[in-house]
């Protein structure tokens, strides 16, 4: 696979990483650690998830 579709796949998995986050915020009234912890989210990544949940 060459770099530019790897980016692309990884930007897609990250985005919908991000609103299956959202929606269980919302849905299940949890916080965003509880929600990560239920998608299990590497501890190496939730800092940018925690991050991007701060910009919206």
């Amino acid at each position: 696979m060459c770099n530019l579709s790897k980016g692309v796949e990884e930007q897609g998995m990250q985005t919908a990483t991000f609103q299956a986050l959202q929606n269980l915020m919302d849905s299940l009234k949890i916080n965003a650690e509880q929600a990560m912890r239920l998608l299990k989210i590497p501890k190496d990544e939730q800092e940018k998830y925690a991050s991007m949940l701060k910009k919206v």
